[in-house]
């Protein structure tokens, strides 16, 4: 099963706006907006603008980061991926 993890969504925070943290053959990966062609058919876990939204900060602590990481991993597994 896949699942994403605190460090994914700290990485995502630190990139550029218009990143994504997508899911493409098992893996979680980011990708930057100059990148998107390049992985078409992936699928978006959640955009950089979409996680600020959700944690309401820049600076999220460890426990937020965690229970964001197990919400974005069951939506994963919802979603049959």
């Amino acid at each position: 099963m896949t699942k994403v993890t605190p460090d994914d969504l700290r990485v995502l925070l630190r990139s550029g706006e218009g990143s994504k943290l997508m899911l493409e053959a098992g893996q979680i990966i980011l990708v930057q907006p100059e990148q998107a062609a390049d992985h078409q058919g992936a699928l978006t876990v959640a955009s950089r603008e979409d996680l600020r939204e959700r944690l309401g900060s820049d600076e999220p602590d460890e426990r937020t980061l965690q229970e964001q990481a197990e919400i974005l991993s069951t939506e994963i597994t919802n979603l049959g991926a």
